[in-house]
């Protein structure tokens, strides 16, 4: 076989007409040639007019890189295909095929003779940022708006040539007489066109999905655009981008974004970051040549010095470098990167705690690219920066380990003692042979990049690895080619996983290398030196920025000022006390309506006759951006068989798929349909459930719910309930579109799953199983409570086509609320509210509230809704108009919809402003601005609605849109065994306090925060006696439950996290009492911190289990000057020894309760304690948490 630089390039022959710049040579010939299992023969070459079809194909032993078997093509090309497509060559036919769907392709940089697959940047890649001919502005931008008519964008061929025509109308107004990029010649240079946000956002979205050199692409769907093309000056650059930035970080659950600043205008540059990232390290010079901090960085932070940027006095590897921003045709603005998005990632590692911890790494949260722009219909628009989240190879193989980067690797096999220096005649890495070198900076780069995945995910911040990475690409790929019939573009340079061959998409060899557009590239010029061209004769000195985080409205720029300032108001928190929110959202829904009278709701499952030979069909599809969803449900579909080997009328189907392989027309009737449902983005579906989505909207429209059609379905939401505001929100969807065309719940319908407590997919399966299990048993058994409760004329007679707005959203929110109040949620009465808290207290208070006849367990959480006071409640009737005894207009169960009373309490929030004004443009008027709606609570609004004369008119739109009623959610701080019989008195402002015998009460320590919704709202205007709704939820605490007392427990727990400890050392109290005798029982070890002000929940109790010997140490560390941390205690001489001792020798539990900050150093101090004993890993189920 001939060398493989020496084979003629396919690309050139005629039959192809694809571009040799187009297709990357090196790309194809892999594919062909790498990893044969047998020899390859080629008879394809230059092209003559004698060549037939049969001279350009491969022969019989050609074999595919992606399979083992070896193909032979059929004899005759088909002859009702294109003649482009006849080619028998299957790449040559994938090229055909990618050149036909894509009207515009640009160079890959490679040629005939020259191949540069190897590089990292080609010579001859597209930029952006200089002139194009009139012609090439034309055709790309009608390339692009017929790729938006292509995906439904225009509803008719009219419409997209009235949009086309007006697009080449504005290039053609715009054009003038210019020097062309193409030829360097003087010539006409096309003008812009203004694309639409709508078209706009799909241009950076398939723009994304063009890139050849990115991994992540098939996120491409959820990219988020953020238009601010309106803002012309550097400093409102600057001040825009940092603020949007702030709102996309999010928190650490990354919103893929990007931010669009005006495009290029005919010879200029456009707009400019200097930075390569928003978030990027100096990189200092030394006075001997070497370099403090990234060496990548070092030309820039010589600029950004020069432009009167004032490092730190004590420079660190990890000063974080201003921002600088160049409007076209102004001065660079220059802007500190702001606390809210400087927040750096310690590097640590699990099981080399101490050793990572010296060697000090860190990285930035978040990659936020701004050299690069995008290309788009034409428009180049060079001010595009985008932020995304990390694959953690990206920092652990590249960023910190390359050697002309940060060179951690030799520090880090240095600090884990993996170079034996007692050998004689090595005194480091280099004294190593090469082979023995290679192996020690394998074993260093392998634990670096597991000590920055496991970081990342410590700090709750967005982050993909490399093998989730590589299959969510390798599957959106084949995706992509089973329904196009040709791959996606991709650099195998770029996307070749750093790990080598253990990563699948290693294996895929070569892939179609070429480059159509819209697409996403480097400008042609760079930043600084275009500065240094432009600033003569102009200020040497960058304008300042300045960002300051306020309460005030954000202000425009001040006048006669040199520098701008821009005052960005922070994001408003959403939640105020107790737990996160998201944890109040994480409890199962586990019962359905009590009551439902909509045709679609109140239908009973319609069961398979057993009498019939036809078996139950039972499929099961998943839905994720990931690989989670996928995992539950393939061990779902593993455990559906095992159980189909007990009911012969079962019949499991084999093929786990995507819910997009779910279609209308094979579904049949009473048929049984599991689904597996993830997440993405703000609650979005993933993209390969997209189609089903738009399956239902479209049977809806024409599907009747009959009994004939019914079928059943149970969906597990795989949601993180500490993003409550997106909790499921794609489990949710699926589920109303399944109701919509005819779907009946099973076992409950949605279960709502929670990473934050569930983290592995054999979790999650167990916990959604143990209702699975029993309900397909009573299925398959013909159980009587399945059979059909309703004759056939209950059902609907027309088609269910409920309106996706935010009333319908309202409703099904309302739905909900309406279930949770029905089964789970119960009255009880706040029965104990300290008189200081009335008087604004600072410390933490303890609550007590009576459960009536209702019991709870401890160690358990407590949700509590804080329901609105009934004076709040009459002003709101008087404003509606209504009678709190009748309806409200919710339509969300018929008749048993609640009472305007009962809403107004139970379901929304009146203290809180409406976050949807969507009712707002059918008032027809313009005398109410959202601002000033936006500024009142929603009992504010609506007095305010009622003065203007627009209520009771608008009474139905106004409920649904006002903003629902959160629960908050608190430890269970009292043991019910120890308050069984015991006195209880109620303080009041009287000197005479009744005493009572305690029932069912409950204590929950609670620190009021300001305008908070329980700990502020509720509780300072509530009396003893005043009523509350509440629910009862599990805690990763109550394992500690199980364990006897004759177990040793070492506790550590900071301010309010002591309220479990609380409840458990009045449990141990109880039982002390009850076993006197007791000699063998181990006792606590417990390490307490807190405020001062505080003392008030700690002393009595504490006091109280010293003398029931329940405590067997003590160690308090309340606030001081001096910074020390209880967890700082753990380390204290004979204390690490002890501790050792009592979790190795006598297998102690450990229990953490503390913030995520405490957590997170505890858990340092116990690896250190532990080490070489097998660390936390070793303790298993021995270690316990309870973030709060």
């Amino acid at each position: 076989m001939p060398p493989l630089e020496t084979l003629p390039f396919i690309g050139l022959h005629e039959e192809c007409l694809v571009s040799e710049k187009e297709i990357c040579k090196s790309a194809l010939l892999s594919t062909i040639l790498e990893r044969s299992d047998t020899e390859t023969s080629i008879s394809f070459g230059e092209a003559s007019p004698n060549d037939t079809a049969e001279s350009l194909t491969f022969s019989d032993t050609y074999t595919e890189a992606t399979s083992t078997k070896s193909h032979q093509w059929e004899e005759k090309a088909c002859e009702s295909e294109e003649p482009l497509l006849r080619n028998r060559c299957p790449i040559v036919r994938e090229f055909h095929k990618a050149r036909a769907h894509h009207k515009v392709l640009t160079s890959t940089g490679c040629t005939k003779d020259f191949c540069q697959a190897g590089r990292a940047i080609h010579t001859d890649e597209p930029r952006i940022g200089e002139n194009r001919a009139l012609e090439t502005v034309e055709k790309e931008s009608e390339g692009f708006l017929r790729e938006l008519r292509q995906e439904g964008f225009f509803d008719s061929d009219e419409a997209f040539r009235n949009r086309l025509d007006g697009a080449l109308a504005e290039i053609r107004s715009g054009a003038v007489g210019g020097v062309v990029r193409d030829n360097k010649q003087y010539g006409a240079v096309g003008g812009n066109w203004y694309q639409t946000h709508t078209e706009l956002e799909f241009g950076i979205r398939r723009a994304w999905r063009n890139a050849r050199k990115c991994i992540m692409r098939s996120h491409c769907e959820e990219l988020r655009l953020c238009d601010l093309r309106d803002i012309m000056s550097s400093a409102g650059m600057a001040g825009e981008l940092i603020r949007n930035m702030s709102e996309a970080f999010n928190g650490g659950n990354v919103l893929p974004t990007v931010f669009v600043f005006p495009p290029r205008q005919i010879d200029s540059r456009g707009p400019m970051i200097w930075n390569h990232q928003i978030l990027e390290f100096a990189g200092y010079e030394m006075e001997d040549g070497s370099v403090l901090g990234d060496p990548n960085s070092v030309i820039l932070t010589k600029s950004i010095l020069e432009l009167g940027w004032k490092p730190p006095i004590h420079k660190s590897r990890w000063d974080l470098l201003p921002l600088v921003v160049m409007a076209d045709g102004d001065i660079p603005a220059m802007v500190e990167i702001p606390p809210e998005l400087s927040v750096l990632v310690d590097i640590r590692h699990p099981r080399f705690s101490a050793e990572f911890e010296r060697l000090d790494l860190k990285w930035v949260a978040f990659p936020a690219l701004t050299r690069l722009g995008f290309d788009i219909g034409g428009v180049q628009y060079t001010a595009a920066p985008f932020i995304g989240w990390f694959m953690d190879a990206e920092i652990g193989v590249r960023d910190l380990a390359d050697a002309f980067r940060y060179n951690a690797l030799p520090d880090i096999a240095q600090a884990l003692g993996l170079v034996d220096t007692e050998t004689e005649g090595i005194e480091g890495l280099d004294d190593l042979p090469e082979y023995e070198r290679l192996s020690v900076l394998s074993r260093a780069q392998q634990e670096l990049n597991y000590a920055v995945h496991w970081s990342y995910q410590q700090a709750k911040v967005s982050m993909s690895d490399t093998l989730t990475a590589s299959m969510k690409w390798c599957r959106y790929d084949d995706d992509f080619k089973a329904k196009n019939g040709f791959r996606l573009p991709a650099d195998p340079y770029w996307l070749a996983p750093p790990q080598g061959s253990i990563v699948p998409l290693w294996h895929r060899g070569g892939a179609p290398n070429y480059q159509p557009k819209p697409l996403i590239c480097r400008h042609v010029q760079d930043p600084l030196k275009a500065w240094e061209r432009e600033k003569q004769g102009l200020a040497t000195t960058a304008q300042l920025v300045h960002v300051v985080s306020t309460s005030a409205p954000r202000r425009p720029k001040l006048p006669g000022k040199s520098s701008s300032t821009y005052y960005i108001a922070p994001s408003p928190l959403k939640c105020d006390e107790g737990h996160p929110e998201s944890l109040a959202e994480r409890s199962t829904l586990r019962k359905a309506f009590a009551k439902q009278t909509q045709a679609s709701l109140e239908l009973t499952p319609a069961v398979v006759d057993r009498r019939s030979s036809t078996p139950l069909s039972v499929a099961v599809f998943y839905c994720s951006a990931g690989t989670f969803a996928e995992k539950v449900a393939a061990k779902l579909t593993s455990r559906l068989k095992d159980l189909e080997k007990s009911f012969t009328n079962i019949s499991i189907c084999s093929d786990l798929a995507p819910l997009d392989e779910l279609q209308a027309s094979t579904i049949r009737p009473g048929s049984l349909i599991f689904l597996v449902v993830s997440s993405t983005g703000q609650g979005e579906v993933p993209s390969n459930g997209s189609k089903f989505i738009a399956m239902c909207d479209k049977e809806a429209g024409k599907r009747l719910i009959t009994p004939q059609m019914s079928f059943r379905y149970a969906i597990y939401g795989n949601g993180d309930s500490r993003y409550a505001a997106t909790y499921n929100g794609a489990a949710t969807a699926v589920d109303q579109k399944l109701r919509q065309i005819g779907g009946l719940s099973f076992a409950g319908g949605l279960y709502q799953g929670d990473t934050a407590i569930c983290t592995t997919a054999l979790q999650a399966l167990n916990s959604w199983w143990k209702k699975l299990r029993p309900a397909i048993q009573d299925l398959a058994s013909d159980s009587p409570e399945f059979r059909r409760a309703n004759s056939d004329d209950d059902y609907g007679k027309g088609p269910i086509i409920p309106s996706i707005d935010f009333e319908a959203e309202a409703r099904i929110r309302h739905r909900l609320r309406s279930e949770q109040l029905c089964t789970d949620y119960h009255d009880a009465r706040v029965t104990s509210v300290d008189p200081s808290y009335h008087e604004h207290h600072p410390g933490t208070h303890i609550i007590t509230m009576d459960l009536g006849p209702n019991s709870y367990t401890d160690m358990g959480c407590v949700q509590v809704l804080p329901i609105n006071p009934s004076t709040q409640v009459r002003r709101a009737l008087r404003a509606l108009g209504a009678s709190g005894l009748s309806k409200a207009p919710l339509d969300i169960a018929g008749t048993d919809s609640p009472s305007y009373s009962a809403f107004l309490t139970e379901y929304v929030d009146l203290e809180s402003p409406f976050q949807n004004l969507g009712w707002l443009p059918a008032l027809n008027t313009t005398s109410i601005s959202e601002e000033k709606l936006r500024s009142y609570t929603s009992l504010n609004a609506l007095e305010y609605l009622h003065s203007l004369g627009f209520l009771p008119a608008l009474s139905t739109s106004i409920c649904l849109a006002l903003p629902q009623l959160h629960p908050r959610t608190y430890s269970i701080a009292s043991s019910l065994s120890y308050n069984s019989g015991r006195p209880f008195s109620i303080p009041r402002r009287s000197s005479k306090a009744p005493t009572l015998q305690r029932r069912n009460h409950l204590d929950i320590l609670v620190k009021p925060f300001p305008q908070g919704r329980f700990s502020h709202t509720f509780l300072s205007s509530s009396q003893n006696l005043s009523l509350l709704r509440y629910r009862i939820v599990p805690s990763s605490a109550e394992v500690l439950l199980t364990i006897p007392s004759t177990t040793v427990l070492i506790i550590v727990a900071t301010g309010a996290g002591f309220a479990p400890v609380r409840c458990l050392l009045q449990r141990r109290i109880a039982e002390s009492c009850s076993r006197k005798h007791d000699h063998n029982k181990a006792g606590i070890s417990l390490f307490l911190g807190f405020k001062p002000a505080d003392v008030h929940p700690f002393s009595g109790i504490l006091n109280e289990a010293a003398a029931a010997g329940v405590l067997s140490s003590l160690s308090i560390v309340s606030s001081n000057t001096a910074g020390v941390r209880v967890y700082d205690r753990l380390l204290e001489e004979g204390t690490k020894e002890k501790l050792r001792e009592l979790v190795v020798e006598k297998r102690g539990w450990v229990f953490i309760c503390t913030n995520l900050e405490a957590a997170k150093s505890t858990r340092d101090v116990f690896e250190e304690v532990l080490e070489g004993a097998g660390g936390i890993d070793g303790m298993a189920d021995r270690w316990v948490e309870e973030i709060f």
